[in-house]
């Protein structure tokens, strides 16, 4: 009985948290240009820092302000619900629970180089979000986690590709390619 009451509050609560998350990343993406991200010099390219943890920021003042604008959100979950009966999943007296936004919202970015074929560079920026609600009802209550990792940029950046190289074998044989 209480598993399935769980279930289906735990649910809700990452349908909401998804709801906010959504709304603040589209928000911000449309402000962000994704090139602004990174620092060109002599041809050698760096995270722009800044640029990504000013993002970072507004992201989390932008769901910290969704957190604060929600009411207690309640959820009404049917005893009919936790009989795995198709038939009466709408029936029966309902149980209220209640989402409470709690805890800090924490925004942070990760970056990943790497090789995208002969001297092109692969280049990508995750945004993690993690978010805290807390469900309560006369059963129970509980704090629930919920992470995000959202992709950001995704660029390639192609060098010039030179007229020889030198390959290695598995074998440890060097082959002069052209």
């Amino acid at each position: 009985f209480l598993p399935k009451l769980k279930e289906i509050s735990h649910m809700q609560c990452k349908i909401t948290a998804n709801e906010m998350i959504n709304k603040a990343v589209l928000h911000n993406m449309n402000i962000i240009d994704p090139s602004s991200l990174l620092t060109e010099t002599d041809n050698t390219y760096t995270a722009n820092t800044v640029v990504a943890n000013q993002f970072c920021t507004n992201l989390s003042m932008d769901i910290t302000d969704e957190l604060k604008r929600i009411d207690p959100e309640s959820i009404s979950i049917p005893i009919g619900a936790v009989t795995n009966l198709s038939f009466l999943a709408d029936k029966g007296p309902e149980i209220p629970f209640r989402l409470i936004p709690m805890g800090a919202v924490d925004v942070g970015y990760e970056t990943a180089f790497s090789s995208a074929g002969i001297n092109q560079v692969n280049y990508k920026i995750w945004i993690n979000i993690s978010i805290e609600l807390k469900i309560v009802n006369p059963l129970y209550q509980e704090p629930i986690q919920m992470q995000r990792k959202i992709m950001l940029a995704d660029l390639i950046f192609k060098g010039k590709v030179p007229e020889h190289y030198f390959q290695m074998t598995p074998k440890n044989e060097y082959l002069l390619t052209e």
